[in-house]
C-alpha cells in the first residue's frame, strides 16, 4: 500500500527532542570553535591536513558549492579512492546502498557526522537521508584502517562530516529545481539569544521525481512499472552554549524521513529517524581537555516491495517478467505484494576523552572511551505470484508463502590510546591501539511456512573482542616534500542482517549467528609535494582480508549447516530445495595507486585531477562460492580519473566543468563462457554560479552533460533487464539569498 503523505509544511516543521542526549567525540573543541577547515577531526588528535599520515582529502564548501550533486553520496563519488555508482541514494533502495573505498565491498567505511556514527544499525549501511549537502560544512575523507581509533567498521577507512555551526543571526534560503521535476528547499537560521548562546535551525526537503533505470528494450517486461521517487525531509535544531572560557558544549534534536515509491504500486521504503545528541567539553588547562558525549537514534522502516504481471488466459497464469515474451504482452496487469517488513531498531552510545598536549619527545596523547549498544526487531511476510484472482477483477488475493522473524541486541565498548612521538623535528610517529568487546544476546531467528509451522528460534549469546593497533609515520624531507607511510589492523563486526535476519520466499538467504568478524591488515606507502601554485600527493596501499563475510549456494541437506537443516527441513522441502547461508569463508586482496593533483594556475583558473588504479581480488574462497580466485571483482572498476577546472571569468561568476572517467570492469564472472567485461566511459559535469550581489546567488549545473547512457553495475551475462543504467542528464538551476 501506498503510505499517506506528509504535507511539506509539517515535514519541515517537525522538530522532536529525544529523551537521551548525543555528540560528537574527540573533536568537540574544534567544531564548537571552528577553525581554518584544515583541522582533520576525524583524526581524534588536531592534526591539520597537511600533518596527516594518511592519505586525506578535506571537502571544502567552495568543493560542494561547485559541485553538480544533489546528494552526498553523489558529491562523494569524485573523491579518488572511493566507489560509488551514479545511481544516486535516493533513488536506490536503503537496504542495498554501498558506501565502498579502495575496491572494498559493504559495511567497511565508517561514516561519521560531527564524530557519531550516522550508519544504519541493521544494515551497516550509510543513513543519506540524514545528511543534506545544505547542512554540510567540510567532509574529511580518511583512507586506510582507522579501527585503532574509531573500531567496529572504519576497515578501509573513515568519512567523517562536519555540520555548519551559528555563529551570528545569519540566514541563508536555498531553492533548487531541475529538469526531471526534483525540487530541493533549505533553511539555515541561527540566532545569537546572548554572549553564552546560539541555536540553529536547519530544514531541509528534497522532492525526487527519479529517471528510468531499464533499458527502453527491456522496459515491456516491467508491466506498469514507474521511476523511482522520494521525499526526503530534514528538521535539526542544535543549541551551542559557553558559559566560560572553559567550558562548551551542544545539543541537538533531529526528525528525519525518508518516504519512496519504488518501481510500482505496492513497492515503497518509508523510514521515520528522530535522533537526539549532546556534548560537553571542559578545558582543564591550555593543554588539556575533557569532552563527554553521548547519542540516541530511533528508526522506524516500513518496507513494502511490489510487483506486477500480464495475467495470462491459458498456460502460465502470471509469467515472471523476465520470462515474459512480447507476444504475451497485454492489458491484463496485475499488481501484487511480494514482501512486506517491519523494521525497529534503536541505538545509543557515549563517549569520553581525555586530550592534552605534551612537551619534548612526545607531543600530543589522547585516551578515549566509546560505548554504543544496538537493539533490533525485523518482521517479514513474502508472497509468491498470484496463482488465482478476486472475483470480478484483476486485483490478486496475497499469496502467503512464508514469513520470518529476528531480534538481537549488540553491545560495543571499546578502550583506545592515541600519541605521536618526534624522535627528530622532521619525523612524527603516530601510534594507536584499541581493545574492542561486543556482545551479541536476546537473538531469535526463525522462518513460517504459510501454515503457520515455525522453524528455529533462540540463538545462543556469544561475546568476541579484537585488538587493533596502527603505526603511522610522516617524514618531512624537505619544505616543499614529505613521505608517508603506515601499518594497520581493522576490523568489522557482522551486523543484525547477518547474524538474524533470514529472508526470501523459495531459496532464501538465512542468518548465521555464529558468524565472526573481518579483519584486515593493511599497509601503504605515499608522498606529499607542494610548492605553490602545484602540488601532488602519491599514495600505494596494500589491503589483505580475511574472514570476508559473504553467501554461498546450499542445495544439499546432507552438507548443509544445522540451522539451515532446521529452518529447510529434510530435502530442504520447505526453501524449494536450496538456500543461501552467510559465512566468513573467503579472503581478499585489494591494492592500488593513488594519485591527487591541483594546479592554481592563476587567481582565476585552477585545476585538480585524480587517478586510481586498483586491484581487488579474492585469494581463499568455500568450494561452493563460484567466484573465481584472483579475477578483479565485478562492479570494481580497475582504473577510475577525474579532471575539474575552476574558472572565474568574471567578477562574482564562478564556472567548473568535471571530465570523469568510469574504466572498463568485469559484470560478470560466474556464468559460463566469462569473465564479462564491458568498456569505460567518460562522463561530464558542469556548474556555474553568479553572486547577483551580496545576499543572492544565482547557480546552474548539469550532470552527464553529453547524456550518456551507461551502468556501473554488475548483472548476469544474457540478462539485460538486469542492467541498471546511471543517471542521465539533470539540469538544475538554483537560487540562494542570504538574510
Amino acid at each position: 500500500m501506498k503510505h499517506p503523505r506528509i504535507s511539506r509544511p509539517c515535514r519541515l516543521a517537525v522538530l522532536t527532542l529525544a529523551a537521551q542526549a548525543w555528540a560528537i567525540s574527540a573533536q568537540a573543541q574544534s567544531l564548537l570553535t571552528p577553525s581554518d577547515g584544515m583541522l582533520v577531526t576525524a583524526s581524534r588528535s588536531q592534526a591539520r591536513v597537511e600533518q596527516m599520515p594518511l592519505n586525506t582529502t578535506v571537502i571544502s564548501q567552495e568543493d560542494i558549492q561547485k559541485s553538480a550533486a544533489l546528494t552526498l553520496d553523489q558529491l562523494l563519488r569524485n573523491v579518488p579512492g572511493l566507489n560509488f555508482t551514479a545511481v544516486p541514494a535516493v533513488q536506490s533502495d536503503p537496504t542495498g546502498h554501498q558506501t565502498k573505498m579502495r575496491g572494498m565491498g559493504n559495511a567497511k567505511v565508517l561514516v561519521l557526522l560531527d564524530g557519531v556514527p550516522v550508519m544504519d544499525p541493521f544494515y551497516l549501511t550509510t543513513q543519506w537521508f540524514k545528511v543534506p549537502l545544505s547542512n554540510i560544512e567540510r567532509i574529511e575523507v580518511i583512507r586506510g584502517g582507522n579501527s585503532s581509533i574509531w573500531g567496529n567498521m572504519a576497515v578501509a577507512g573513515v568519512i567523517h562530516i562536519v555540520s555548519k555551526t551559528g555563529q551570528n543571526d545569519a540566514g541563508v534560503i536555498s531553492a533548487t529545481t531541475g529538469t526531471a521535476g526534483t525540487t530541493q528547499l533549505a533553511l539555515n537560521k541561527n540566532f545569537k539569544v546572548s554572549d553564552t548562546l546560539s541555536l540553529s535551525i536547519n530544514l531541509d526537503q528534497l522532492d525526487y521525481k527519479g529517471y528510468v533505470s531499464i533499458l527502453p528494450q527491456q522496459l515491456y517486461r516491467y508491466a506498469a512499472w514507474h521511476p523511482n521517487t522520494a521525499v526526503n525531509t530534514h528538521a535539526q535544531l542544535t543549541a551551542f552554549f559557553q558559559p566560560s572560557a572553559d567550558w562548551s558544549g551542544y545539543v541537538r534534536a533531529g526528525y528525519h524521513v525518508q518516504d519512496q515509491d519504488i518501481g510500482y504500486v505496492n513497492g515503497s521504503n518509508l523510514q521515520k529517524s528522530p535522533d537526539a545528541s549532546a556534548s560537553v567539553t571542559q578545558r582543564l588547562n591550555v593543554k588539556s581537555s575533557v569532552t563527554a558525549a553521548a547519542w540516541s537514534q530511533y528508526v522506524n522502516f516500513e518496507k513494502y516491495n511490489g510487483a506486477t504481471c500480464y495475467w495470462q488466459t491459458t498456460g502460465t497464469k502470471c509469467p515472471s517478467n523476465v520470462n515474459v515474451t512480447p507476444a504475451q504482452v497485454n492489458a491484463n496487469v496485475v499488481q501484487y505484494y511480494s514482501q512486506y517488513g517491519s523494521q525497529k531498531y534503536r541505538e545509543q552510545g557515549a563517549s569520553a576523552i581525555y586530550a592534552t598536549r605534551l612537551d619534548g619527545l612526545w607531543r600530543d596523547l589522547q585516551l578515549g572511551l566509546d560505548y554504543r549498544n544496538l537493539s533490533a526487531k525485523d518482521l517479514e511476510f513474502f508472497y509468491a505470484a498470484p496463482t488465482a484472482l478476486v472475483a470480478g477483477g484483476l486485483n490478486p488475493v496475497k499469496n502467503l508463502n512464508s514469513s520470518t522473524f529476528g531480534a538481537g541486541d549488540q553491545k560495543f565498548t571499546g578502550l583506545f590510546v592515541q600519541t605521536k612521538v618526534a624522535p627528530v623535528p622532521a619525523l612524527e610517529i603516530t601510534l594507536s591501539a584499541r581493545h574492542d568487546n561486543w556482545d551479541n544476546s536476546g537473538r531469535t531467528n526463525t522462518r513460517s511456512t504459510a501454515a503457520g509451522v515455525t522453524f528455529a528460534g533462540a540463538q545462543a549469546d556469544n561475546n568476541k573482542s579484537a585488538v587493533n593497533p596502527s603505526a603511522a609515520a610522516r617524514y618531512q624531507i624537505t619544505d616543499d616534500a614529505a613521505l608517508r607511510a603506515a601499518v594497520y589492523k581493522s576490523f568489522r563486526a557482522p551486523g543484525f542482517n547477518n547474524t538474524t535476519r533470514t529472508y526470501g520466499a523459495n531459496g532464501p538467504t538465512i542468518a548465521n549467528p555464529d558468524l565472526g568478524p573481518e579483519n584486515l591488515k593493511g599497509r601503504e606507502l605515499g608522498l606529499d609535494f607542494k610548492q605553490d601554485p602545484f602540488s601532488l600527493s602519491a599514495t600505494y596501499f596494500q589491503y589483505d582480508i580475511s574472514n570476508m563475510i559473504a553467501t554461498y549456494k546450499i542445495s544439499s541437506y546432507a552438507s548443509a549447516p544445522a540451522l539451515v537443516q532446521t529452518i529447510c527441513g529434510a530435502s530442504l522441502s520447505y526453501c524449494a530445495g536450496t538456500a543461501s547461508f552467510y559465512s566468513n569463508e573467503q579472503d581478499g586482496l585489494s591494492r592500488g595507486l593513488e594519485l591527487q593533483a591541483q594546479w592554481k594556475i592563476n587567481k582565476d583558473l585552477s585545476v585538480d585531477a585524480g587517478l586510481v588504479h586498483t586491484t581487488s581480488i579474492l585469494t581463499r574462497k568455500a568450494a561452493n562460492i563460484t567466484t573465481p580466485l584472483n579475477l578483479q571483482l565485478t562492479g570494481t572498476p580497475i582504473n577510475m580519473a577525474n579532471v575539474g577546472v575552476t574558472w572565474l571569468p568574471l567578477a562574482g561568476l564562478r564556472t567548473y566543468l568535471q571530465a570523469r572517467y568510469v574504466g572498463r570492469m568485469y559484470y560478470d564472472v560466474n556464468t559460463a563462457g566469462g569473465p564479462y567485461e564491458q568498456g569505460g566511459n567518460v562522463i561530464y559535469d558542469a556548474s556555474a554560479s553568479y553572486a547577483v550581489s551580496k545576499a543572492t546567488d544565482l547557480s546552474l549545473s548539469v550532470a552527464n552533460l553529453a547524456n550518456k547512457q551507461y551502468s556501473e553495475n554488475a548483472y548476469t551475462s544474457g540478462q539485460p533487464y538486469g542492467i541498471t543504467l546511471s543517471m542521465p542528464r539533470i539540469v538544475n538551476l538554483g537560487l540562494k539569498i542570504k538574510f
